[in-house]
């Protein structure tokens, strides 16, 4: 990128959906199916507000699929989000609009049969019937629920991470191996957007897998018959910019709610992060969440938490939310401080992986007058630096 997107004038003229401050256009929805240029990448839409006319429903359209209303006499806007709109269609359904495509998450997991059985008793709200194109979703239509607006989300903590985790559990049957290369890679592509000043990369362990994705945010929660749900949402249009197309960790949806809430200073101390993590980890399997998964040294939970302000600090670049850019920014700071002590681990790591080499090398090898006080002493080496090193290991939370 040769240089950060500008905002438009008007900015906060432009629906909450419009990248206004990315893209260098005025929002003008018949413009978007051949597409809009931006400093990341063309960005596709269609012509969605004419969605918002009854009698368009009721006309052919192609890519519709399942149960799609024809006769459609009232839509009622309710909402709008980063993602698109929301409508009321006949008081008996929920439409969400998508302005700009990203992807199919949302009809694939709906349209994919095997996903879908997995989902029967999730708590996920699948949808009935949409319409896509080439470039991914354009439509889910949802049987009528009252979403749960983000105010209204947020002190429910424990019960929004408790429903993500029946989600996960419910798609661990089709879980992917752990694919740290091209995680890595993602990470990287989005830095380079960026120009951020960091450079994070992680192993993993082999309990790290891929999920089918599930996207989720905190305007992705909705009561249905007195429980809660989550309603799945496309890829958010940053990730679709900057990063290539990857299944990702369940914890990777964790932490993006996390960070949410963070910003909303719902964790007020490191036990209450932990304990929002441990009840997403009493559901999932347990490999997902043993100390040497969330061990920082092998990404753990910070790596996550890291991707996941990255994008945030896409999505409040591209949306022009300055405050937010702010914030984001100071979490970042703070990232080259773990980053300096990890480095520094990986040298009493290594001393520590010495000492115990040096010491059986030398009971095998070494004469008798040296061989126990080298033992010894390499040994001592090694204990001293295993201690520093478990002290000096930034927590998991």
């Amino acid at each position: 990128m040769a240089a950060a997107p500008k905002s438009l004038a008007d900015a906060a003229e432009q629906p909450p959906w419009y990248p206004g401050a990315l893209l260098e256009v005025p929002c003008d929805t018949s413009s978007f199916e051949n597409g809009l240029p931006s400093p990341w990448g063309r960005v596709y839409g269609w012509s969605v507000t004419d969605a918002l006319q009854p009698g368009w429903w009721q006309g052919p359209h192609e890519g519709t699929w399942g149960d799609w209303p024809t006769e459609v006499g009232r839509v009622e806007v309710l909402s709008q989000d980063v993602s698109g709109i929301s409508v009321l269609v006949n008081d008996a359904f929920v439409a969400h609009l998508y302005p700009f495509q990203t992807g199919k998450d949302v009809s694939n997991l709906a349209l994919f049969e095997p996903w879908r059985a997995s989902l029967d008793d999730a708590p996920l709200l699948l949808p009935i019937a949409g319409m896509k194109n080439q470039h991914g979703d354009q439509i889910a239509v949802f049987p009528r629920h009252q979403a749960v607006v983000p105010s209204d989300a947020v002190p429910r903590t424990h019960e929004l991470v408790n429903i993500l985790g029946r989600v996960h559990a419910a798609l661990v049957p089709h879980a992917t191996p752990n694919t740290e290369r091209r995680w890595n890679e993602r990470l990287k592509a989005v830095e380079d957007q960026l120009k951020t000043t960091t450079l994070w990369r992680a192993p993993h362990t082999k309990h790290v897998v891929g999920l089918p994705p599930v996207n989720a945010h905190l305007a992705c929660f909705a009561d249905v018959e007195g429980g809660l749900v989550v309603v799945p949402q496309p890829r958010p249009l940053v990730d679709h910019l900057l990063a290539p197309e990857e299944r990702l960790p369940g914890v990777a949806i964790v932490a993006m709610l996390e960070q949410l809430l963070s910003l909303e200073n719902v964790f007020a101390t490191t036990a209450e992060r932990r304990e929002f993590y441990e009840r997403w980890g009493a559901i999932v399997p347990s490999g997902w969440t043993s100390p040497s998964t969330l061990s920082t040294a092998n990404g753990g939970v910070w790596i996550w938490r890291y991707h996941a302000m990255l994008l945030m600090l896409a999505e409040a670049k591209a949306f022009g939310h300055k405050e937010r850019v702010k914030q984001c920014d100071r979490w970042l700071f703070d990232v080259s401080r773990i980053q300096a002590r990890l480095g520094e681990l990986r040298t009493v790591h290594a001393v520590r992986r010495g000492g115990l080499w040096v010491a059986a090398i030398a009971a095998v090898f070494g004469s008798p007058a040296v061989q126990v006080p080298t033992v010894v002493g390499s040994l001592a080496v090694s204990l001293v630096a295993h201690f520093v090193h478990q002290r000096r290991m930034p927590p998991p939370f």
